[in-house]
């Protein structure tokens, strides 16, 4: 009995070494360093540091679980060519079978690789029921016949697809019937990035069958905010939408009803004028949004009273717009929360800061690039702030008695008054008092 035991134990032991030196030497499972090895030799594929008798878990775009040793993300992105420029690129048709070997997948990148779709039954279907991530950002999919080739059976793990710069718009006679049929597959989907494609007005209605999602990135496209097609968008869990960079006018606002559960709304870089009157039905719909960005359009100071009833506010960016801060006490009043707020690059003048008060929780004041006109002298309440640790006033030629109270702003951390024409010597008081600064920019002044 004695000698059996110990055999086993010495078996047990030349196994664990035996283990020890398979992982030392290949890292990943011998069937999954084969399958690598399958997919470096696809012609027009530039992938030189997977070498065979290397450790495959430690190639580039490779991570494996460290107790089981399989490949659990795999990125292929720009192996198509290392210059990453998509007109070098050949059109690659998937066979998807060449990622079965992976039993254990859950992200696949698959970005830059002249990707137009798959082969007749080899779509993503095939791949490890364990996948969560699948980035196909930068190829060539261009309409519905070319997305469903890859999506043509079920994929009900999948919770991240990443869509964006391709050359998707809608199929014959507007349709997205591509969407509709993704939104029927991908029940469990959170985040959708379709960003920087070719999409129109007309594709609202179709995302609504994506009822789980969490995140919608629609930047860059070419929504204009037609009104017809723009009912509410019944997407009940969404909390962040990415609208930027479009052509939006304010009858955008109509879609946001139906998006009880939105934290963070990205309108930027749209064309959205005046007044937004339509935000001012919107706060009781729109009651938990935390992050709103509206900068570089063309909004004036008529926007304010409209922003005031969104008092779950923590962060606000109206940067770039054509405000003179005219009411702007009014936000003040309403948006206890707010944490973040950046205000450069408009006409506001010193007057500004008499305005600030009731901003008890800001924490990063942005004033950058404005035309600072009017008094020199500031309201000591604003420089009573207990919790403001970022203060940014480049470009505003501030005279230098300006910051004679700086050290009253106990919290700060980050101090920029760059390019402000200052000149003099900088008043010792105060300044010694700004325990806590890591950051101080003086460039290019007097």
């Amino acid at each position: 009995m004695m000698m059996k035991r110990m055999g086993a134990w010495m078996l047990l032991a030349l196994l664990t070494l035996v283990g020890e030196w398979y992982g030392r030497c290949y890292g990943c499972l011998e069937e999954e360093r084969i399958g690598l090895l399958e997919i470096k030799a696809l012609d027009g594929f530039y992938l030189r540091d997977w070498v065979d008798s290397s450790n495959c878990c430690e190639w580039s775009g490779i991570e494996c679980d460290n107790t089981t040793r399989r490949v659990i993300q795999l990125s292929l992105r720009g192996a198509g060519h290392p210059t990453f420029s998509l007109s070098d690129l050949s059109d690659w048709v998937l066979n998807a079978s060449l990622f079965q070997p992976f039993k254990e997948l859950r992200s696949l990148d698959l970005g830059f690789t002249g990707l137009v779709g798959c082969m007749e039954n080899e779509g993503f279907e095939v791949l490890s029921s364990k996948l969560r991530e699948l980035y196909l950002y930068y190829n060539r999919f261009n309409n519905d016949k070319s997305i469903l080739s890859c999506f043509n059976g079920n994929l009900s793990t999948l919770k991240s697809l990443d869509l964006s710069d391709n050359r998707l718009t809608a199929g014959s006679g507007g349709s997205f019937y591509g969407l509709k049929v993704l939104s029927s597959r991908l029940k469990k989907l959170e985040n959708l990035h379709l960003s920087g494609n070719q999409y129109n007005d007309s594709i609202f209605p179709s995302l609504t069958g994506f009822s789980s999602l969490k995140y919608l990135d629609l930047s860059y496209n070419q929504l204009i905010g037609s009104g017809f097609q723009l009912q509410p968008m019944r997407l009940g869990k969404l909390e962040n939408l990415d609208l930027s960079g479009n052509q939006l006018n304010s009858s955008i606002l109509s879609i946001l009803s139906g998006l009880s559960s939105l934290k963070s709304l990205d309108l930027s870089r749209n064309k959205l004028t005046g007044s937004i009157n339509s935000f001012q039905l919107q706060p009781v719909r729109l009651g938990k949004l935390e992050n709103l960005d509206l900068s570089w359009n063309q909004c004036n100071d008529s926007i304010f009273p409209s922003l005031a009833g969104f008092s779950s506010l923590k962060s606000l960016n109206l940067s770039g717009n054509e405000l003179t801060g005219s009411g702007f006490e009014i936000i003040s009043s309403h948006l206890g929360k707010l944490e973040n707020l950046d205000l450069s690059s408009n006409t506001f003048n010193n007057n500004i800061f008499s305005h600030l008060r009731g901003l008890s929780s800001l924490k990063s004041l942005k004033l950058s690039y404005n035309e600072w006109t009017g008094s020199t002298t500031v309201n000591g309440t604003f420089f009573n702030s207990s919790t403001l640790e970022e203060l940014h006033l480049d470009n505003t030629s501030l005279p230098i008695n300006f910051l004679l109270n700086i050290g009253a702003l106990s919290a700060l951390k980050i101090l920029s008054v760059a390019e402000c024409d200052l000149h003099g010597t900088l008043p010792a008081q105060g300044w010694c008092e700004l325990k806590n600064l890591k950051q101080l920019d003086l460039a290019r002044n007097n």
